[in-house]
């Protein structure tokens, strides 16, 4: 293929499905990322796309009226109230594109732990020296406890900072380990409870697993809770933990249990950091590509050092800032200059703000502003993208419920739009419901004319859903006229695809036990594939999605026979 026609294959490629990535045009077009990412350059300078963080993204995603226009609308109210800066934190190509246009061209762009296009600098630490650091301190620990055998539990997430402090981690444990065993890599999404799961069936799986390392502090934490609630020994396991972003993980560092030593980011920097380097671009001093913020590996003994344990919580020492870190090169105290301006309101968009290490960032950086009187104005994007996911799962529920008739004997898997569903069966009359799903059997406990039938099992609190063997034997000896099936991933190759392997069995179980099978998926599921696969996508008659879902997958499916019904959110 010549490169004008490979160029106007890529536009239309990425005009069909919003966004996709360096790798993911390198795959479909059969050359390298190199090449991809020249014709990329071409296309955006001719405004045939926008480029991003990784790839590229259709110019329409803004304006057009697609799935996710209500997502870019809801973001463009929070910003409709001018700001001064705009720091982002995003790591989300769909609002990373966008930032420069909401933000308006007069207000300066500050990038915190990930470069985004147009930012005046980019404030973060050194991921994979920082990783190296753990990883060499991990080694030495396993060589003086473990006879210098790790077998390694890499909780890691997909983002290129984080894939970074997977490799630091790894690499610093080969150079100092005797032997390293084995390396199970798992992604459970930035959530602790995915991480909490993971860890359990991972630790289920492999026995061995003596080091746990995780990129954040709420993967860490997941997976200490799963250490503690299957009652491992603490000297044969090990989790390390890339943050000490707050008082969870310091606590339990000092507790000295599974938590030996972690890598402290220091947040209270971090955010003066931001504010600083938000002063500086808001009068147009000139700042570096990137602001380097101090990291330390820290031990029980080592962290009171560094902060001291007050009634309101871990302060930073100050003397240990200027004594034993070396501070970014940002024009330090460059809100104190003469000829400064201060900006009035600085904001800050953030994703994961339930992250110890994001609420922290903010306080330190309301601390630095507020007595030089500017506002720090806190965009919660994560909360936003959750009440437009709740609401499109609520219309796939809807819709999903009109498939229900009276008579009908109807399975219902467990999943996060079971319990909208089983709202919307409330009304229903003469049908009969089989599920494992405690939040549908709740719903529909009190309703007179339908008949409940529980699979019975042990209850899984994590996701609310009876499995084991009770609950498979029951559906041996049922038949259901339709299954609403939920899963976490899906692609064409690996098909239906979920995390746990409890469930995963349950899931398999009502498939064989129903006429028809009726998947529910928001578009978040799909191009996504989860540890264990549940089935092939040929077991599905009829999908029911939200019409975020892009035109070629909804091609795709119905070339394998699944009927697809949109539901409008």
């Amino acid at each position: 293929m010549k490169s004008a026609e490979r160029q106007e294959h890529i536009a239309a490629l990425i005009e069909e499905r919003g966004f996709l990535s360096v790798g993911e045009l390198g795959e479909l077009c059969h050359v390298s990322e190199m090449t991809i990412r020249r014709d990329l350059e071409r296309l955006s300078a001719l405004k045939r796309v926008q480029r991003t963080h990784g790839g590229a993204v259709a110019l329409r995603s803004a304006s057009s009226g697609d799935g996710n226009a209500r997502q870019f609308a809801r973001v463009a109210g929070l910003l409709h109230e001018r700001l001064d800066v705009l720091i982002t934190t995003t790591q989300d190509p769909r609002y990373d594109v966008l930032t420069p246009e909401l933000a308006g061209r007069s207000a300066p762009l500050i990038a915190e732990s990930l470069p985004i296009q147009g930012a005046e600098t980019l404030v973060a630490v050194d991921d994979y020296q920082a990783g190296l650091s753990l990883g060499v301190s991990a080694g030495r620990y396993v060589q003086d406890h473990f006879g210098g055998h790790a077998c390694v539990l890499d909780l890691t997430y997909h983002l290129s900072n984080t894939q970074a402090r997977s490799r630091g981690f790894l690499d610093g444990v080969r150079q100092t380990v005797s032997e390293l065993d084995d390396v199970l890599s798992l992604n459970p999404q930035s959530r602790g409870d995915m991480a909490y799961q993971l860890t359990r069936d991972a630790l289920s799986v492999h026995p061995d697993t003596n080091v746990i390392f995780a990129i954040n502090d709420t993967q860490a934490w997941g997976a200490i809770r799963a250490c503690k609630d299957l009652g491992l020994a603490p000297e044969g396991t090990i989790v390390c933990t890339f943050g000490l972003e707050g008082a969870t993980l310091r606590d339990e560092l000092m507790d000295g249990e599974y938590c030996r030593f972690g890598l402290a980011m220091f947040p209270e920097i971090m955010g003066q950091t931001l504010v600083e380097a938000a002063i500086a671009a808001y009068n147009r001093r000139p700042l570096p590509l990137r602001l380097s913020t101090p990291f330390a590996v820290l031990t029980k003994e080592t962290l009171p050092r560094f902060y001291a344990r007050t009634e309101d919580g871990w302060q930073l020492r100050p003397e240990a800032v200027r004594g034993r870190l070396t501070l970014p090169a940002n024009p330090d105290g460059s809100a104190q200059e003469p000829d400064a301006v201060r900006p009035s309101r600085i904001g800050i968009m953030i994703r994961f703000m339930e992250h110890e290490w994001y609420r922290n960032i903010v306080t330190a950086m309301r601390t630095h502003a507020s007595p030089l009187g500017i506002e720090i104005v806190v965009l919660d994007l994560e909360q936003t993208l959750k009440e437009e996911l709740e609401l499109r799962r609520r219309e796939i529920a809807r819709c999903a419920a009109q498939e229900v008739a009276a008579g009908d004997v109807i399975l219902m898997d467990g999943g996060p739009t079971a319990g909208y569903l089983a709202e919307e069966l409330r009304s229903r009359r003469d049908i009969t419901v089989i599920s494992n799903a405690v939040r549908a059997l709740d719903a529909l406990a009190d309703v007179p004319d339908i008949t409940l039938i529980s699979t019975g099992g042990v209850l899984r609190r994590t996701t609310g859903v009876l499995v084991g063997p009770t609950a498979e034997s029951a559906l041996r000896t049922l038949r259901g006229d339709k299954l609403f099936l939920m899963v976490a991933g899906i692609t064409l190759d690996f098909g239906l695809s979920h995390t746990d392997i409890g469930e995963v069995t349950i899931k398999q179980a009502m498939i064989r036990s129903a006429r028809e099978v009726i998947l529910l998926a928001d578009h978040t599921c799909f191009g996504h594939e989860s540890m264990i696969q549940v089935a092939p996508p040929t077991v599905v008659h009829k999908l029911v999605t939200d019409n975020a879902l892009p035109a070629s997958w909804r091609l795709d499916l119905s070339k394998l026979g699944i009927q697809v019904a949109l539901a409008c959110a």
